[in-house]
């Protein structure tokens, strides 16, 4: 969708579009994960110059390089201590030294990040040959730790840090540094390549690689480049940088998938039947198969939907529903009547079978048979927790038994989608319809929230026990690090990892990777097995609330404040804009936290008499974005619904959508003409209502409340 480019000129692209994040709330994709999928710490080391022979398949799984366990046996107190020394580094390194002195006698679980702060503040302080005795101790004491490459970085010995730590994003640094020097040194290029392929600043030496040394990249270093290429979305490189990798069924896969996303359709059907020919066996052999309908003539996508229902019967659901489009397309309705009957029968609680019922009755309902919409909205049941395509449906089925008059059964109905899908959309809208007061789209400006970050942290799913430390002490930054060092070159994360890769990212503002990975976990393509453990990884505290970070509160409720707006609200809407990162720019020059373009910013500036602002900024970004909010809500009565779709779509589109009024506002979402518009407005309340049902004590409350009473009605009606 292309933005208006007229006064007052609406703020930039939302997240949605940002082509160079991604997709993360829209089409959700399998077997896509961003982080570096490549090797173990040893094996990659040996890639650099030697090319791995052994079948992936058949080789086990790669270690962690964790610290050695310890245990953790220091009081409270004790690590009170450490904290408040750590706190004052920057501002009184003399009183951190102080405070240190004898303390890793006390808490030896931290002996070495004790000695790195003791170094640090020694620097901090002047005193440069205590620092660099220091140093030189942490080496001796603790050579093979993290603290070591940080030790090495402090003591200028590059070589020794990129060679002995690879994996510490130090080493980057020192890579980055030696190759102003020496652009062109394949070994240099090539480490880059293999441990910091997800990093932006590395794209350009992938190219740099690719060009000066197309011969001397082994198999294995291709993959991750492909990889590297794959997360900045340059998906024709990423192809033919697959199609040189290590062969083995994922990036056999992903060569497909990546003339997919180019628009490559008849190279992405020949990669995927290609690669689902020679693994077969292959868990990314039915999802291969799956992708070739997509981008193949419906005659031949109906063959390999048949297929994909003989030989991988746990995916005969979607490929069921796959097949009804596609005969829908063929214009064959017995076929579609058929494939409706088998997809039920065979597959009645599964989320693809939901989304065909949901479809048909939205037909009904369309056509004016709410009694017929309602029966079928009523019986869609998926086994896909958190499913929205189920939260919608029974969302509409309370509003159709509204306007039937069965009152009661529309209350049961709404209790039941807060109940069953908490952080869906349609709970916040079902809250609204059962009367609670967490804002509507014509008052929800003007409310406020008393949000609370959480205080209290537990324990990760992954990590070693110097990484759990660290994070528990809120010691975010090194508790990140030491998870790179540990993890860096490691194939393939597990869903414990994922999960504590996507926290510990989120905790240093590594927020767009941090919240995919957590969001991934509603879509890999994993066994029964996996997705039970998924389930219960989503329920340990971290996930939502690192899922929806409480990032920036202070500065969004002082400008919220000042502009009469909802802070929970603003929140929501940053984080859909840019993932609160604060120096973001998309492919249309949006800029910042709340994705401002250039010429509003300049617009606004003018209006508020301002001549010295940087968007890059978090607070005039901020100040910016919160401003251009109150005026879109000032150009539609303060209806937030249409404010919001005026932040994404402009004030121009959404006067042309409202000549004739709103009507149900609900029905007016439906029927936005701009998909992501659509999309944009129902994530961004999505968001409001998540920030509110994790920070608000008073919604949590009645969360709690009404939930224990709330019993489940799915099967009384």
């Amino acid at each position: 969708m292309n933005k208006v480019k007229h006064l007052p000129i609406l703020v930039g692209f939302s997240i949605l579009a940002i082509a160079s994040l991604g997709t993360f709330l829209t089409a959700r994709p399998a077997l896509e994960h961003p982080l570096p999928q490549s090797f173990s710490q040893e094996s990659a080391k040996k890639l650099l110059t030697a090319e791995a022979q052994a079948d992936p398949q058949n080789t086990p799984k790669n270690d962690l390089k964790i610290s050695q366990s310890r245990p953790v046996q220091a009081s409270s107190k004790v690590k009170e201590r450490y904290q408040s020394a750590v706190a004052q580094l920057s501002t009184n390194p003399r009183q951190t030294i102080d405070d240190l002195i004898g303390l890793e006698t006390e808490y030896p679980a931290l002996a070495e990040y004790i000695w790195l702060k003791r170094a640090q503040a020694y620097t901090l302080a002047g005193d440069r040959p205590q620092a660099a005795n220091t140093y030189q101790q942490i080496l001796q004491q603790f050579p093979q730790s993290a603290v070591a490459a940080e030790a090495l970085f402090a003591l200028a010995q590059t070589q020794a840090l990129i060679q002995k730590f690879p994996s510490h994003p130090r080493a980057l640094t020192a890579i980055l540094n030696e190759l102003k020097r020496t652009p062109n040194r394949l070994d240099l290029l090539s480490t880059a390549a293999v441990y910091f392929h997800d990093r932006k600043e590395v794209l350009p030496l992938l190219d740099r690689l690719v060009a000066k040394y197309p011969r001397q990249i082994t198999a294995a270093q291709w993959w991750a480049i492909a990889e590297g290429y794959f997360d900045q979305r340059d998906f024709v490189k990423a192809a033919n940088a697959y199609s040189r990798a290590t062969p083995n069924s994922f990036t056999a896969y992903r060569v497909g998938r990546s003339w997919q996303r180019a628009g490559k359709r008849s190279q992405a059907l020949a990669a995927y039947l290609s690669m689902a020919r020679i693994y077969p066996a292959a868990a990314e052999a039915p999802r291969a198969l799956l992708r070739a309908i997509e981008v193949a003539e419906p005659t031949q996508g109906v063959g390999l939907a048949d297929r994909v229902v003989s030989a991988y019967p746990t995916m005969a659901a979607e490929a069921l529903l796959s097949k009804y489009d596609l005969a829908l397309k063929l214009n064959s309705k017995n076929l579609a009547a058929l494939v409706r009957r088998t997809l039920t029968t065979q597959s009645p609680t599964s989320e693809f079978t939901a989304t065909l019922t949901w479809r048909l009755a939205q037909q009904q309902a369309k056509s004016g048979n709410l009694h017929e919409a309602l029966r079928l909205a009523k019986s869609v049941v998926s086994d896909l927790p958190h499913s929205e395509i189920e939260a919608e449906a029974i969302y509409w089925a309370g509003k159709w038994s509204n306007r039937l008059g069965d009152r009661g059964t529309a209350t049961k109905l709404f209790q039941q989608v807060i109940k069953d899908n908490t952080a869906s959309y349609f709970a916040w809208r079902s809250a609204v319809q059962i009367g609670w007061q967490v804002g509507d789209f014509n008052n929800v400006r003007s409310l406020s929230f008393d949000l609370r970050a959480p205080n209290q942290r537990q324990t990760l799913p992954a990590g070693s026990d110097l990484v759990q430390e660290l994070y528990l002490l809120k010691q975010d930054r090194d508790a990140a690090t030491q998870w790179q060092f540990e993890t860096r070159g490691k194939l393939p994360l597990n869903v414990k990892e994922i999960f504590t890769d996507g926290v510990l990212r989120v905790g240093v503002n590594d927020n767009i990777i941090g919240i995919y990975q957590l969001d991934s976990l509603n879509w890999l393509d994993v066994s029964d097995l996996v997705k039970a453990e998924i389930k219960r990884l989503q329920t340990h505290p971290a996930y939502y609330q690192n899922l929806y970070p409480f990032a920036y509160g202070e500065a969004i409720a002082k400008w919220s404040n000042r502009m009469n707006l909802n802070p929970a609200l603003v929140t929501g809407l940053i984080r859909q804009e840019s993932r609160f990162e604060a120096e973001i720019l998309s492919v249309v020059g949006a800029t910042g936290l709340m994705q401002i373009m250039p010429e509003t910013g300049a617009w606004i500036a003018g209006k508020k008499r301002r001549s010295n602002y940087a968007l890059r900024n978090p607070e005039d970004n901020i100040e910016f974005g919160t401003f251009y909010l109150d005026y879109t809500h000032s150009r539609f009565n303060n209806n937030s619904m249409l404010a919001v779709a005026s932040y994404n779509a402009g004030p121009g589109a959404v006067s042309g959508w409202v000549t004739s009024g709103i009507g149900d506002p609900d029905e007016f979402i439906q029927k936005i003409p701009y998909s992501e518009t659509r999309g944009y407005v129902k994530h961004v309340f999505e968001n409001y209502w998540n920030y509110l049902r994790i920070y608000s004590p008073e919604i949590q409350a009645k969360l709690n409340q009404k939930l224990r009473r709330t019993l489940r009605v799915r099967h009384s009606f």
